[in-house]
């Protein structure tokens, strides 16, 4: 049985006693370990003094003995199968430390491993429809372990510290808030998880104290042992923010975007649908469904399109069957590449036309675009206009505002890359997260709002700059197509941005 069907990445001694000694001087009464392999954080707590009841939890029989040696009891039991409020008996009381590092894997993972080291099949987050979907619902073990020890321990009023992914801990945060868990004093201390475990990860340590009067903010920490935090993040109005200081500075700016940020195309079969200028040149596909190409890693560097995509649809869910007579070049080529399109895992192509593509709309093909990386650690917009006479597309990983008009969209550029803008940016994303751009956050950005701010002087010189990149000849106003976009955003509801073909298309 593999390490990983458990998590079982055993925590350095040296960490643990760090993970103590950051706790500060309390007097612990009572200490718990959940998952607590062969008892390095047991073990550490030797120091705290022997009055200090100590129960551990693993599953694994010889760690769960070797653990034993350092606590007065060690439940040989899986952790879900336990209602800790009830099946763990405490000798006495006084304050309570819950410490450990629950396993850093997902729940898929563990499945795919065929572990029976599972929660209970359950959405705690309640999700639904497209969110389950796409695996919204899916979350680290480690974070179920989290709320499980929050709900269950409180009426035992403890302090939890927890090494998890800092995603993991700022997921926590976020459902303690939406429930309303009784808990203050949210910190995160980042650690080196490369030099504690040799994962790849942004990891930290993560504690919640009980409060009876709860607050959702979070003290972050440089590291384990720095004396005062960097920054704070926490849920305000619903929403987790990167920076509370600086979000209530640019707070006003947040709000809804008048316009519907979209995703780009996703095809899942880059070797085919992905191809280079020389491959152009010898296939020579019908040109008609065949657009240039701008990779996020080209949006984020500033780099002109190098490849091509193969577009068989102009939406969603339109039949392909034509093609066989409109393009036959480019069936017979999706036929000869049928094995790897029919292949394709994901369910969205369930049930859809043959080598049918997701992502597509009026935006997809609008001639001018506002396009930004969803995946790299800066935002970064770029205005697009078209290549070789047709619009420039963009891959799933990337998003994009579509518009007909060019100026309308050098205008928009100008507000989506004006300071205020860029900082609520900087307030609301979390650098670290594995796509740290997202539709979500975009669409929190109110441009009206922005432009409200901004001196409209400033905002025409940075939509000619913009325009001038694309050889667009100059509006005779730019301030008029300021009035015009701001004037077709007033009607714009609290609840509804404007899809494509009602705002970004406007000419």
């Amino acid at each position: 049985m593999s390490n990983n069907e458990w998590g079982d990445f055993q925590t350095p001694r040296d960490l643990a006693e760090q993970v103590l000694c950051s706790l500060g001087e309390a007097r612990w009464c009572r200490l718990l370990e959940p998952t607590c392999g062969v008892g390095h954080f047991l073990e550490a707590s030797q120091t705290l003094g022997s009055d200090v009841y100590r129960i551990g939890i693993e599953v694994q029989p010889k760690h769960a003995a070797a653990a034993s040696r350092f606590a007065d009891i060690v439940l040989e039991a899986n952790l879900f199968d336990l209602d800790l409020g009830t099946d763990l008996q405490w000798p006495n009381d006084g304050p309570l430390v819950i410490v450990g590092n629950p396993p850093w894997v997902t729940n898929s993972q563990l499945g795919s491993l065929g572990s029976a080291n599972v929660p209970a099949k359950s959405n705690v987050r309640r999700l639904r429809g497209i969110d389950a979907m796409t695996g919204s619902s899916n979350f680290d073990i480690a974070e179920h372990i989290a709320l499980k020890l929050m709900s269950e321990m409180q009426a035992e009023e403890p302090t939890v510290a927890l090494l998890v992914k800092t995603q993991t801990a700022r997921s926590i945060l976020s459902y303690a808030e939406q429930f309303s868990m009784p808990y203050s004093g949210f910190a995160i201390r980042l650690i080196d998880a490369k030099k504690s475990f040799g994962a790849s990860v942004d990891a930290c340590l993560f504690t919640a104290e009980y409060s009876q009067t709860p607050e959702y903010a979070c003290d972050v920490f440089s590291s384990i042992d720095a004396e005062s935090p960097s920054h704070q993040i926490g849920v305000l109005n619903g929403h987790l923010v990167a920076d509370i200081k600086k979000y209530r500075q640019f707070s006003f700016a947040d709000g809804l975007s008048p316009l519907e940020w979209r995703s780009g195309v996703k095809h899942d079969a880059a070797q085919v649908m992905e191809i280079t200028v020389a491959q152009r040149d010898e296939l020579d596909l019908e040109s008609d469904y065949i657009f240039a190409l701008c990779k996020c890693s080209d949006l984020f560097h500033n780099r002109p399109p190098t490849r091509y995509m193969i577009i068989p649809q102009r939406s969603f869910g339109e039949r392909t069957e034509h093609l066989r007579l409109d393009a036959p070049r480019l069936w017979a080529y999706l036929e000869a590449h049928a094995g790897i399109l029919d292949a394709r895992s994901s369910s969205i192509y369930k049930n859809q036309p043959r080598f049918a593509v997701f992502g597509l709309g009026d935006y997809t093909f609008a001639p001018y675009k506002i396009a930004i990386s969803g995946l790299h650690k800066e935002a970064r917009f770029v205005l697009l206009g078209l290549s070789e006479g047709k619009p420039i597309v963009v891959d799933d990983a990337s998003y994009i505002l579509g518009f007909d008009d060019g100026h309308q969209a050098a205008m928009c550029f100008a507000m989506l890359t004006s300071q205020p803008a860029s900082d609520l940016l900087d307030s609301l994303v979390f650098w670290d997260a594995k796509r740290p751009i997202s539709k979500k956050v975009l669409q929190r950005i109110n441009m009206s709002a922005v432009a409200d701010e901004c001196s409209p002087e400033l905002l025409a010189a940075s939509a000619a700059h913009a325009a001038a990149e694309l050889r667009l000849d100059p509006p005779a106003s730019w301030l008029h197509i300021l009035e015009q976009l701001r004037s077709s955003w007033l009607d714009v509801s609290t609840e509804t941005a404007l899809p494509f073909a009602e705002a970004g298309g406007l000419s």
